[in-house]
């Protein structure tokens, strides 16, 4: 598998924001969002992939799992579907002991062996704001399937108002249940959070949606995890 990095800590977006978490952050993405704060696991331009990408066999991966005294995995990224048949073969053993979330950018639907074992979806699909194109972050067959399914979260990146045009249309588009999404702030360091958190979070309780902090970035800015 290629793994970026692996470490706990707690889980800084989303409805189980400070939660303590095992992070898995696989390597790889399909998209090349300009605010990205892993770009890392995909800018082989400006990172060595030979440095920052490392091969590990499955079993070992689960080994280090065991040593953390955390039942609460977060698979992210990067784009971990590109991955997903390693995925299948990691969380399958491990599917009865742990809470297992995957964050994704909704660009790849799942397979259903992994539909089974994975018990919360972090969608984070992209828009404009990110620098991808329409026809790359807009991806209309899974947006039809993440709306229908049950433990399915949609986190979208704001970074001022002009961004809520977009998204309401696509949550229009595709029938997203509005109490599923939340609105969090484009962020990479200390200063960025602070200053778009409270407009984001005026934004969503004026367009009745829900807020999500970014804890890791309050607290640890863009360092990255150990």
């Amino acid at each position: 598998m290629k793994i970026s990095e692996m470490f706990d800590s707690i889980q800084g977006e989303g409805p189980n924001a400070g939660e303590p978490v095992i992070f898995i952050r696989l390597a790889l993405c399909n998209l090349t969002c300009s605010w990205c704060d892993t770009k890392y696991t995909w800018d082989w331009d400006n990172y060595d992939f030979d440095k920052e990408v490392h091969h590990f066999e499955i079993e070992d991966i689960i080994k280090k799992i065991q040593t953390y005294k955390i039942k609460h995995i977060v698979i992210t990224g990067g784009e971990p579907l590109m991955q997903q048949e390693e995925l299948i073969k990691l969380l399958s053993p491990l599917k009865n002991n742990y809470f297992i979330e995957v964050e994704t950018n909704c660009t790849i639907i799942p397979n259903e062996s992994l539909m089974k074992i994975v018990d919360q979806w972090n969608v984070s699909p992209k828009t404009k704001n990110s620098g991808n194109l329409p026809e790359q972050y807009e991806n209309k067959e899974s947006y039809n399937f993440f709306t229908g399914v049950d433990n399915c979260y949609f986190k979208f990146v704001v970074e001022n108002e002009e961004d809520l045009t977009e998204i309401q249309k696509l949550i229009n588009k595709y029938n997203i249940k509005k109490d599923s999404v939340f609105l969090m702030p484009q962020a990479t360091t200390k200063m960025e959070i602070i200053t778009r958190e409270e407009i984001v979070s005026k934004l969503a309780k004026n367009y009745k949606f829900r807020y999500s902090p970014r804890m890791h970035v309050s607290m640890w800015g863009n360092q990255r995890g150990k």
